[in-house]
């Protein structure tokens, strides 16, 4: 999966094709749109309140105007049951309205895909829109200063109200995530995250193509093995430890789980003809880990948290490059190494 700021729609929402070809999408869209009136009307098969957790960090979505709503498959073992009394970390409100404008002023952030980020009423509007001229957004929504509380509107000309959707598809769940995590509570890396047959918790950070689905596959076939998700993983303080935390933002192996473990050493994965272990002094090790993070890059308050949360994990936690082979002895290697 590529990364949410990157802008590459990776999955489709309801009416609009996530493939990366703008070709497919328009032509897709179109077809849909003009086919509304033809379909028979249905019922919605879907709920109009979900909530689901993940690293710990519970949503709740609330629809109005008889909207329905369902969660992706790959939300579904994030899914949760809300108790009487009990408040969510973040609550957004869904709805539908007739057409939405895009917002005036420069952005503070330009995906250079679906997504913009701007500045409004004290704080932040997340703008969709496809790259075509004159098109209009076909959803936005506005959150507070910390993310946790939102409104998010879609657009009838995009949206069937007879459908069942999950408002929040990527990479708006995602994006959504990474900034409330940057308020102080955590950070989201481009990793594999496993834990091994002693129990231990390795973390192998990657960009795209580094192995880290490749590893996955391998790590999968041992007895004992959990993987939390062979893409990305959520990094939380604990009991005055670092804990990492499965997403259901999976890559290629399809790996996502919403298990949790404590982490016990971090590596930076390079493709090498041997297997080989580097220790990394701190100053490298944050520079790597913060280089393969999800980062609100353009707020400086966000910016610092995030800086000294990597700087605590590496005072804390062992941190290597590992040079491997993507083949069986890579996990010998770990093995050995952890033994």
């Amino acid at each position: 999966m590529q990364s949410p700021f990157a802008g590459r729609p990776d999955r489709k929402p309801e009416k609009i094709s996530m493939s990366s070809s703008q070709t497919q999408i328009a032509t897709l869209h179109e077809a849909r749109h003009a086919n509304w009136a033809a379909r028979p009307h249905r019922k919605a098969a879907g709920c109009s309140r979900l909530a689901y957790r993940i690293a710990g960090i519970s949503l709740e979505m609330t629809a109005g105007d008889g909207l329905q709503m369902v969660l992706e498959p790959s939300l579904r073992a994030f899914a949760m049951v809300r108790a009487a009394g009990e408040q969510c970390d973040v609550q957004v409100n869904v709805s539908m309205v007739d057409e939405l404008r895009v917002p005036a002023g420069e952005p503070l952030f330009d995906s250079g895909g679906l997504w913009r980020l701007f500045a409004e009423a004290g704080g932040y509007r997340l703008n969709f829109l496809r790259p075509f001229a004159g098109e209009t957004p076909y959803k936005t929504a506005w959150f507070d200063g910390d993310f946790s509380r939102g409104e998010l509107a879609l657009s009838r000309k995009f949206f069937d109200p007879a459908e069942a959707m999950y408002p929040m598809e990527y990479p708006l769940d995602e994006v959504l995530m990474i900034h409330h995590l940057a308020s102080g509570k955590g950070l989201e890396v481009h990793a594999l995250g496993l834990v091994d047959e002693a129990g231990r918790g390795h973390l192998f950070l990657g960009h795209s193509g580094a192995g880290k689905s490749t590893s996955a596959r391998l790590w999968q076939k041992q007895k004992g093995v959990r993987i939390l998700s062979d893409d990305r993983i959520i990094l939380r303080r604990s009991g005055g430890q670092v804990w990492m935390h499965g997403t259901p933002w999976h890559g290629d192996a399809g790996i996502a789980s919403p298990d949790s473990a404590l982490l016990t050493h971090v590596y930076v994965l390079e493709q090498w003809p041997t297997n080989e272990l580097v220790p990394m002094p701190r100053s490298l090790a944050t520079a790597e880990i913060f280089a393969r993070s999800f980062v609100p890059r353009h707020c400086g308050e966000a910016l610092g948290f995030v800086l000294q949360f990597i700087e605590q994990v590496c005072e804390e936690v062992p941190c290597d490059t590992f040079r491997f082979v993507p083949n069986e002895s890579a996990l010998e290697a770990i093995r050995h190494a952890r033994d």
